[in-house]
C-alpha cells in the first residue's frame, strides 16, 4: 500500500480542469466578440457622417492649411485656398460636432462627389462635398460663391482679375459703346465680361494702349473700366468740348446760329438733323448771356478715334430790369475724330 502511494502520489482534486476550460472559453469568446466590434468601429469611421464630423472639427480647430485644400472644392478658377478656408470657418463656426445634434441628408451626386446637407437642431443648413477614398470618405464644406461679377470695358482693354487674365469664354457681349450707336458697324465697341466662382470682390486691373485705365465699382458686383486719353489727345479733346459746348448752349438760347455750330458736328445724323431744325423761339427773352463755373472732366477714350467727356457750367441769362437767371447745366458729349479734328456725334443733357 505504501509502495502504491509513492508511485502515484497524492490524488489530485477534480475541480481545476473545468475552471480552466471555462477560462479558455471566456478568452476565446472575448476575442471572438472583439473582431466584430473592431469591424463595427472601422465601419463607423468610414461612413459619410463620420467624415463630415471630422471635417467640421478640422475646420473649427484651424488644423487645415492652404495646401490641404483640393482644387475640386473651389467654386471657380479665381477662388483661392485662403479665401475658401476663411469662408469655411465662418460657415462652420457655430455648427455642433455632436452627431446626435445633427441630421445628415444625402442630396445627390455631382462631378464625382457626393453632396450632403447637414441640418442642426435650430434649422441651420450646411452643404458638404464628399469624395471617395480608399477607406471611407473625405468631406469638405461647400462654400457659396458670389453672384456673377460683371465688368464693362472698351474693346481692346486687357483685363486681369486677381492677377489672372480673363479668357475669351468669359466675354459675354460686345456691342456699340453708349453714345456711339449712330455710327452703326463703325461704332467703337464695348465688351461685357462675366466672372463666376468668386468668393469675394476681386481686384480688377486694366491696361490699354490708348491711355491709362481707371476701374470703378458701380455696385459690389458691377465694375466699369474707363480709359483716360493720353497727353495730346486729352488736350485737343478738352479744347474741342469746351468750345463746342459753349456754341451749343448759345445756339439753344438763340444767341448763335446753326452755321456757327454745324462745322463741329458729324453731318447727316439724327442729332445733326434735330439741331438743324431746332426751334429756339420758346427761350426766355434776354439781353445777354455768360458762363460761370465752367469745367470739362471725365474724359474717356473709347477707341483710336472716339472719345467722350462731361462739361459742367452755369449758364447765366441777363435781362435789363430783371434779376439774372442761372441754369446749372451738365452735358455728356460724344465725339469722333475726322482727320485732324474732332466732331460732335451726340450730346446728352444730364
Amino acid at each position: 500500500m505504501s509502495e502504491q502511494k509513492w508511485r502515484y502520489g497524492r490524488p489530485r482534486p477534480f475541480w481545476p480542469w473545468p475552471v480552466g476550460f471555462a477560462l479558455v472559453l471566456f478568452a476565446l469568446g472575448g476575442a471572438a466578440l472583439a473582431v466584430p466590434w473592431g469591424a463595427l468601429e472601422r465601419y463607423e469611421e468610414s461612413t459619410p457622417e463620420a467624415a463630415i464630423l471630422r471635417s467640421v472639427q478640422a475646420v473649427q480647430s484651424e488644423q487645415l492649411k492652404e495646401e490641404d485644400v483640393p482644387a475640386a472644392v473651389l467654386p471657380g478658377r479665381f477662388a483661392t485656398a485662403a479665401q475658401y478656408l476663411e469662408e469655411a470657418r465662418t460657415l462652420l463656426n457655430d455648427l455642433p460636432t455632436d452627431r446626435d445634434s445633427l441630421r445628415f441628408v444625402r442630396k445627390g451626386e455631382a462631378d464625382g462627389a457626393e453632396e450632403y446637407v447637414v441640418v442642426d437642431e435650430e434649422g441651420g443648413r450646411v452643404e458638404f462635398l464628399l469624395f471617395p477614398q480608399e477607406k471611407g470618405w473625405q468631406a469638405w464644406p461647400k462654400v457659396q460663391a458670389l453672384s456673377t461679377v460683371t465688368i464693362r470695358a472698351p474693346l481692346g482693354v486687357a483685363l486681369t482679375v486677381d492677377g489672372r487674365p480673363l479668357e475669351e469664354s468669359e466675354r459675354s457681349e460686345t456691342s456699340a459703346a453708349p453714345g456711339f450707336e449712330a455710327l452703326g458697324d463703325a461704332a467703337p465697341q464695348e465688351c461685357v465680361w462675366q466672372v463666376e466662382g468668386l468668393l469675394e470682390q476681386p481686384e480688377v486691373t486694366a491696361q490699354s494702349e490708348a491711355g491709362s485705365c481707371r476701374v470703378e465699382w458701380e455696385t459690389p458686383l458691377n465694375a466699369v473700366v474707363t480709359v483716360e486719353p493720353n497727353g495730346e489727345d486729352a488736350a485737343s479733346l478738352e479744347d474741342f468740348l469746351d468750345r463746342t459746348a459753349r456754341v451749343y448752349a448759345r445756339y439753344v438760347s438763340a444767341d448763335a446760329s446753326f452755321a456757327e455750330l454745324k462745322g463741329a458736328l458729324v453731318p447727316d445724323t439724327e442729332f445733326y438733323n434735330s439741331l438743324r431744325t431746332f426751334d429756339s423761339s420758346w427761350y426766355v427773352s434776354h439781353d445777354s448771356t455768360a458762363f460761370e463755373e465752367f469745367s470739362v472732366s471725365e474724359l474717356e477714350s473709347l477707341g483710336p478715334d472716339a472719345a467722350a467727356g462731361t462739361v459742367r457750367f452755369t449758364y447765366m441769362v441777363y435781362k435789363e430790369g430783371l434779376r439774372p437767371r442761372s441754369y446749372p447745366s451738365v452735358y455728356r458729349m460724344y465725339a469722333v475724330r475726322k482727320g485732324e479734328s474732332w466732331k460732335l456725334l451726340d450730346l446728352q443733357v444730364q
